[in-house]
């Protein structure tokens, strides 16, 4: 029986933050900081749209049409270690308040890039344990995703 199912697994996948400052999500970036190797979930929130009220007096219902899409969110947490260069880097962006851009690249060649700002940053830790930490994200605009490149002929 042939599968029906369409999912991304998420084994091998590498995310990366831009090592330097940049202005969009098109940006070219000289140097990826890998911060996979301590990050254990990434999750990723749209901006949801504010609801304008059109209601009138002659409506039957409540009348709304979308407003402006407020920012995105993006949660990055796991492992925390002071000495990781993903990690040194949302840091610096979080103290200059620069944005960045996170790339996540699936097995497959699938690409997701985010333009972020670091809102927080957070660790925590308790006996018996590793420590644990992570950022929320500000998403600015959408993100871009690109399919895997078609291999060579």
């Amino acid at each position: 029986m042939a599968r029906k199912a369409k999912y991304q697994l998420t084994a091998g996948t590498v995310v990366e933050v831009s090592g330097a400052a940049v202005e969009t999500v098109a940006d070219e970036v000289a140097e990826w900081k890998k911060i996979s190797t301590t990050a254990k979930e990434i999750a990723y929130t749209a901006g949801q749209k504010s609801d304008l009220d059109v209601t009138v007096i002659e409506s039957e219902e409540e009348e709304l049409e979308n407003g402006l899409r407020g920012q995105g969110e993006l949660t990055i947490s796991g492992n925390w270690k002071q000495e990781d260069e993903g990690q040194d880097t949302l840091r610096a962006a979080d103290a200059d308040d620069s944005l960045r851009i996170v790339r996540v690249t699936f097995k497959t060649g699938n690409t997701a890039k985010l333009l972020v700002q670091v809102r927080q940053d957070n660790w925590s830790i308790a006996p018996n344990g590793v420590a644990t930490g992570g950022f929320n994200l500000r998403v600015i605009g959408k993100p871009a995703y690109a399919p895997a490149p078609e291999p060579a002929p």
